[in-house]
């Protein structure tokens, strides 16, 4: 069952319990207010008839000097009472209003029921008069009895159905009033939480589509409420979500093309070292071929080697959650650095000017010292013969900047991604695989630095390390 169908239900029954216990007390104060309503109207009905009967009697004892015979009392009560009075006289006297049944003289009497049977009703004390409650023919009747003259017993009939007449019709209308106050309840409740529950609707639409991979869904946030809150968390949700999974598509992207462009680098090498490989096991060849063979063969494991060496470091750096970074002097970075260089500064004459003023940053030192090799390595092979690099620390940042080519402004977002190579030819020729700067990136991001780059064609590059 829907929420809302269970909302409506319990909604309905709670309405449903109030109004019916309202309509129980209502008809119960009605009850008791009519009830006492024609008990006294009754009373006074009775007690003016039978002091009537007094007076009458009373002025007739005056001027007849005698009390009236049963001929005379007769003749009275047909002419004087209604059809629902009754008069006995008593032979053999009363006690306490008990009629001696065997001693009673019927006067008037236009109903069916005996002396007999009026003496069997449960009558109590009302006022002056005694009352008994009757039922007769499907109708209520209250029966008031007084003895007049010691020696008439009177009784006086009201008819009181009218009551549970009007009982059953306020219970009727109370009925109809429940049933129309429960159908506007439920017109109401299922108008209005419909457009309540519109935006749940909403969202379990978008969720649904959500979890069928449609992460650009959103939700137009109508109402600041629980449920207009609810949606800006699921728009936020969402949009992390889709945040997420277009980070992990580009990284599948990046992974694959990772893979292609490294299966790509191992190729070529491996291609030619199983080609000489080859050449040196079934061709006889002059031992200067031979050595040039060996010689192109062990450079390109070299190559390998580097490769290897730079793929598992990025891995490693991929992993690793945060580094120990401690305070370095930068002088000790730039001598390591200069130090491991020198090698291929000296096969192209190129001149390293360095200038520090003590600089300390926080950093891990054998990380810190690959990047400035790295954009060393990268100033060197950009550079001409005899040319020169600047290594430079001011402030938060380092500067390492050569005088060479120059990299295009519409190649400097793409040098950071893996494999990537301006010049594929002439990298390959250095024995580059296009992985120093994305290694380099990676161990600057793990530092909470940025790389920024200054460069035109031409005019050489300069390579801004800017720390936090």
């Amino acid at each position: 069952m829907k929420l809302r169908t269970q909302i409506i239900w319990i909604s309905s029954i709670a309405v449903l319990l109030a109004v019916l216990i309202s309509d129980a007390v209502i008809w119960t104060i009605n009850k008791e207010s009519l009830q006492n309503e024609a008990m006294i109207k009754s009373y006074q009905n009775s007690f003016s008839m039978i002091n009537r009967m007094e007076e009458n009697l009373d002025r007739m004892v005056l001027l007849n000097n005698v009390m009236p015979d049963s001929v005379y009392l007769n003749y009275y009560f047909k002419r004087s009472m209604d059809e629902y009075s009754i008069c006995f006289q008593g032979t053999g006297g009363y006690v306490s209003n008990e009629i001696d049944k065997n001693a009673v003289t019927e006067i008037y009497n236009r109903t069916v029921f005996t002396a007999a049977d009026l003496a069997e009703l449960n009558f109590q004390n009302y006022e002056e008069l005694q009352y008994a409650e009757l039922k007769w023919e499907g109708r209520d009747y209250l029966v008031f009895s007084s003895l007049v003259k010691q020696n008439l017993l009177v009784y006086h009939f009201e008819d009181i159905t009218y009551v549970r007449e009007e009982l059953a019709l306020l219970l009727l209308i109370m009925l109809c009033i429940t049933l129309g106050v429960i159908a506007v309840v439920v017109f109401v409740l299922v108008f209005v939480l419909k457009r309540v529950f519109e935006p749940l609707r909403i969202l379990n639409v978008t969720t649904k589509r959500m979890a069928e991979g449609d992460y650009h869904q959103r939700i137009d946030i109508q109402s600041r409420n629980e449920i207009g809150e609810l949606s800006e968390s699921f728009n936020s949700m969402a949009e992390a979500v889709e945040t997420r999974a277009r980070s992990l598509e580009e990284s599948e992207q990046r992974k694959t093309l990772f893979m292609g462009n490294l299966t790509h680098e191992l190729k070529t090498p491996m291609t030619a070292i199983s080609g000489y490989a080859q050449t040196l096991l079934s061709t006889r060849i002059t031992p200067g071929e031979k050595e040039e063979a060996l010689t192109f063969i062990y450079k390109e494991c070299g190559r390998l080697e580097r490769l290897s060496r730079k793929m598992m470091k990025l891995l490693e750096l991929d992993q690793e959650e945060a580094l120990e970074l401690c305070d370095m002097s930068i002088e000790t970075i730039f001598e390591a650095a200069q130090q491991s260089c020198s090698v291929i500064l000296r096969e192209k004459e190129i001149q390293l000017e360095i200038e520090e003023h003590g600089e300390h940053f926080c950093m891990e030192p054998d990380l810190m010292t690959d990047v400035i090799i790295n954009l060393i390595d990268n100033a060197v092979k950009a550079s001409r013969q005899g040319g020169r690099i600047c290594l430079q620390a001011e402030g938060n940042e380092i500067r390492v900047r050569d005088y060479g080519r120059g990299i295009p402004r519409e190649e400097q977002d793409k040098i950071l991604e893996p494999f990537y190579m301006i010049d594929k030819s002439r990298s390959r020729k250095h024995g580059g695989a296009g992985l120093g700067l994305a290694l380099t990136a990676t161990i600057l991001e793990l530092h909470h630095a940025s790389l920024r780059i200054d460069s035109e064609p031409g005019s050489g590059t300069c390579m801004i390390l800017q720390f936090v």
